[in-house]
């Protein structure tokens, strides 16, 4: 299920920032093919583009040794040679490529173990379909939430992952019905 591989751009790194750190500064985000460091900034290649994606929606603008990097997309430059330098350009999220983080195909995730993280909760979901986003603990403790970019990945998850273990625990799902929402809100 794993979609080709995702490159993030890192601006404003502190210039004593090496791999080591970068390494750090990405743990939890997946796996990393690849770190390109230069002065300054940094190409970060990951073996999965989902998780680029989560890493430039969470660490852009955060701290690395003390200074407030941004974490964007890289695209390489379209056409041939000429003036770029970095040969990289656009590297502002395409909204048309990457859908949006909530959808209205949600579940709530009852009875997570509170050893969960969102991460950990995506990971677990992404068997059953392309997750968008996912929260745990936010608004209740044990429980969480996971959007799907598609109602058929919700369904799937719904039928496969419902009654499943997560860190230990049975994991209850229930769909969110928007309809009931809004007349009752």
């Amino acid at each position: 299920m794993s979609r080709e591989g995702g490159r993030v751009f890192v601006g404003r790194l502190p210039p004593r920032a090496n791999d080591r750190d970068l390494e750090k500064f990405f743990k939890g985000f997946g796996r990393i093919n690849d770190i390109n460091l230069k002065q300054g900034f940094a190409f970060v290649e990951f073996d999965d583009a989902r998780d680029a994606d989560d890493a430039v929606y969470e660490l852009n603008h955060k701290e690395l040794l003390g200074e407030r990097v941004s974490v964007e997309h890289a695209h390489p430059s379209r056409g041939g040679g000429g003036g770029g330098g970095r040969g990289f350009r656009d590297r502002s999220p395409r909204r048309d490529r990457y859908p949006p983080y909530n959808t209205e195909y949600r579940l709530i995730v009852e009875n997570l173990s509170t050893r969960a993280g969102w991460q950990d909760l995506k990971d677990y979901m992404r068997q059953a379909g392309e997750v968008t986003f996912t929260q745990c603990h936010k608004d209740r403790v044990g429980e969480g939430v996971c959007d799907f970019s598609n109602e058929s990945d919700m369904l799937y998850a719904l039928k496969k992952l419902d009654g499943t273990e997560l860190f230990g625990k049975r994991i209850r799902l229930v769909e969110v019905h928007y309809l009931y929402l809004l007349e009752h809100c």
